[in-house]
């Protein structure tokens, strides 16, 4: 402890905590519940179940408290499943297409990770409020099938002070199914484009009827292509989970899933001239495969197990446990084109035609990789809440302390660079040619830790709620290549955030924060010295507005945020492939959002976002006050959905949408833009429960994306372009009791 005092951040943590022993031993006096109301969302009478709205009034992502949307001082978007239902969303980055500050699926229709940038930063993923770890350099990387999960939470901007090292746009957390009380089936198939077939099924309930032992069992299975030619998606997935209560006052859910994916690599490199650009073949059409059909392919398998432990001591006082282990272990064959000498990375721009090996502008150079990969994490998330008056404040005090450890092992192999068997005329394809297939020669191995404290203080005082919280971090971090260790990372980092918020009678909520993160920098400078963790700052200033009487949520927040100790390539000729740390970015911009459930039948989600980012300091003059990657300045989405509620047509759905993105650059040379679009979507649902009494549960949806498939492309870097969903065509019937 005598070190812990030698740092002056971490005397003021243990000053907090020790503020926060004698306030729980306050928790007995009764909380008074005139000192504010308890906010809820109230709903008219609806043509659907309040269970399927599209509409959620609370979340424990921002706070790890359960906190109305309405007072937390943040921007918060929850998108729960009958969004994913209505949508037929297969897979969580269809499921956020709608969300304000998010962009997905940069790298087009990936088979095998969902991506995510929010507010011009990498977002993190978390499964049930523990970080789903990876290696930069790892495909072993878990994939959460959308059907597995109750909601998605997309925090937006700084959050280590709950969850340690992150990215400063913020996290998206996932939230599994659990058991439920009362008995629940499903069961479903869907088929449509590229000959997707797949079912699913959903049990839960009490086990034999017992109040004390619930179930759940997840469970689908589907065989499909894709938009790109030779490339499959085939998935198979089982989840079940327990839920024991001994007494009221305890509850144990064990979570499980295993998930085997056998797919391709439908992110095809395609080159920059004959997408955005003209060639003089022509446009390469959206379904090339730039690989080897015998040959390229991925596979993973993993497997997930922990629980989650809630015990209330008292009224006042009670403590969770959240804890997953997860193996996942993956083999990725690919043939890649070789754009080298088509684009100058020293100068940022394309070379004309040098992406090609031909002087009409058809045949690239091609090499081929081999991949096999196996990750490990365990997650330990321990926390300790408090609810009791001081005087006339109610405070809600946490305290946590959590716990990561992840290890990933990989061994690679490559072919040689310039192979005249690989070269592929992209406008007339001949694949078949016989090369040497690439051995697994290198091998690395990467362990992470981390350790976190943090202390957190929802305080009420009539209608002002504040939020005061502080963490410290422990992070370490070693990398073994071929036998080798490299100079081992040892990082700590003090976080702390504040939020005001006021309560209006006419339910808004203006508010204001500010938040900071923390992450490390793997690698070393020329001189062998370790990086800092790069930091990140974020005010907030927002309202947010509930209507009295309506199942709605309006929300609209403008953010300034910075990101300091940003990599740059080192200027130096002599220390080509190195990097410094002098660099310094900026985001800011508007985020509005509305979501309501009428009780005519209609639902309703509306979004835009306006984001302003900027290269402010950097050892490459030419990317100074050029914007960040994969961020457009301007997105906006809509989505109606009616369901007529009586009458001749009860029953019978229509939903439509129209998403539009502004065009975004790959990468700080600013060099390639990709052209904006406008994708509309559609839907038809019909509960044919209404037409016979007899058919009752049964529902029958058809679900149209990018309807006019339009031809857009996600972005561009480095002379390559990713084309994004083409239009599918999915049919779906669910049958419920």
């Amino acid at each position: 402890m005598a070190i812990l005092y030698k740092n002056n951040e971490l005397t003021a943590i243990v000053s907090f905590l020790q503020l926060c022993l004698p306030l729980v031993a306050l928790a007995a006096e009764p909380v008074d519940e005139a000192i504010l109301p308890t906010v809820t969302v109230k709903a008219k009478p609806s043509a659907k179940p309040e269970e399927e709205s599209g509409t959620v009034a609370e979340s424990s992502s921002a706070t790890k408290t359960d906190t109305p949307l309405l007072e937390t001082p943040q921007s918060i978007s929850v998108i729960n499943q009958d969004e994913f239902v209505v949508r037929a969303a297969q897979s969580i980055t269809q499921a956020v297409a709608y969300t304000p500050g998010v962009v997905s699926g940069m790298f087009g229709p990936s088979t095998r990770d969902d991506y995510f940038n929010l507010r011009g930063f990498e977002g993190t993923q978390y499964l049930d409020g523990t970080r789903l770890m990876s290696a930069s350099s790892s495909y072993a990387q878990l994939r959460v099938d959308p059907y597995g999960l109750e909601r998605i939470e997309v925090l937006r901007g700084p959050s280590s002070v709950l969850y340690g090292q992150n990215p400063p746009g913020g996290l998206v957390n996932m939230v599994s199914k659990r058991p439920t009380e009362q008995p629940f089936h499903e069961v479903q198939l869907l088929g449509g484009s590229f000959d997707r077939v797949q079912g699913s099924f959903d049990f839960a309930g009490p086990v034999d009827g017992r109040d004390d032992l619930l179930y759940r069992l997840v469970g689908l299975g589907r065989g499909s292509d894709t938009q790109v030619d030779f490339v499959e998606d085939d998935r198979y997935y089982i989840a079940p989970s327990f839920t024991w209560k001994p007494d009221e006052k305890t509850s144990l859910t064990l979570l499980s899933h295993y998930q085997k994916d056998e797919t391709g690599n439908a992110m095809q490199f395609l080159p920059y001239e004959g997408t955005v650009l003209p060639n003089p073949n022509g446009k390469i059409p959206s379904n090339r495969f730039l690989g080897e059909p015998n040959f390229d392919s991925y596979q993973r398998e993993q497997f997930a197990v922990g629980y989650a432990l809630e015990h209330q001591f008292n009224s006042a006082i009670k403590a969770r446990q959240n804890l997953r282990y997860a193996d996942i272990s993956s083999t990725y064959h690919g043939i890649y084109p070789d754009y080298y000498y088509g684009f100058d990375y020293d100068a940022g721009r394309l070379i004309p035609g040098g992406s090609f090996v031909n002087s009409g502008m058809s045949a690239i150079n091609r090499y081929g990789a081999a991949y096999q990969d196996q990750a490990q994490t365990f997650t330990l998330d321990n926390q300790l809440q408090a609810d009791m008056n001081t005087g006339s404040l109610r405070h809600t005090v946490l305290t946590g302390l959590d716990f990561r450890h992840f290890t990933a092992q990989r061994r690679r192999g490559f072919t040689d660079f310039e192979v005249p068997e690989l070269v592929l005329d992209i406008y007339n394809p001949q694949y078949g040619n016989a090369f040497e297939v690439p051995a697994l020669t290198s091998k690395s191995r990467q362990q992470q830790d981390q350790i976190g404290l943090y202390g957190q203080d929802q305080i009420r005082l009539g209608r002002w709620l504040a939020t005061l919280g502080v963490r410290y971090d422990w992070a370490t971090a070693t990398t073994v290549n071929n036998g080798k260790s490299a100079t081992p990372q040892d990082d700590q980092a003090f976080t702390y955030r504040t939020g005001l918020s006021y309560l209006f009678d006419v339910g808004v909520a203006p508010y204001y924060s500010y938040s900071e993160s923390f992450e490390p920098a793997a690698g070393t400078d020329f001189d062998g010295a370790t990086f800092k963790p790069t930091t990140g700052q974020q005010h907030e200033v927002g309202v947010k507005y509930q209507p009295p009487g309506y199942n709605a949520l309006l929300t609209a927040a403008w953010f300034h945020l910075t990101q300091q100790n940003v990599l740059t390539n080192d200027p130096e000729p002599s220390h080509a492939g190195y990097s410094l740390q002098t660099g310094e970015v900026r985001s800011q911009g508007l985020e509005l959002e509305g979501k309501a459930h009428f009780g005519i039948g209609l639902d309703a989600v509306a979004s835009y976002t306006y984001t302003d980012t900027k290269v402010t300091q950097s050892t490459i003059t030419s990317e100074l006050g050029n914007r960040l990657t994969y961020t457009p300045a301007h997105q906006a989405g809509l989505w109606l959905d009616y369901t007529q509620p009586r009458g001749q047509f009860a029953g019978l759905g229509l939903g439509g949408g129209l998403r539009y993105a502004d065009g975004n650059y790959g990468d700080l040379s600013n060099s390639q833009k990709t052209p904006s679009y406008v994708l509309v979507d559609a839907s038809v649902h019909y509960d044919l429960g209404k037409l016979d009494s007899r058919l009752h549960g049964l529902r029958l949806g058809v679900n149209m994306n990018n309807l006019l498939d339009k031809d857009y492309f996600t972005t561009c870097y480095g002379g390559n372009c990713f084309y994004g969903d083409r239009r599918t065509l999915l049919a779906s019937l669910r049958y419920s009791w």
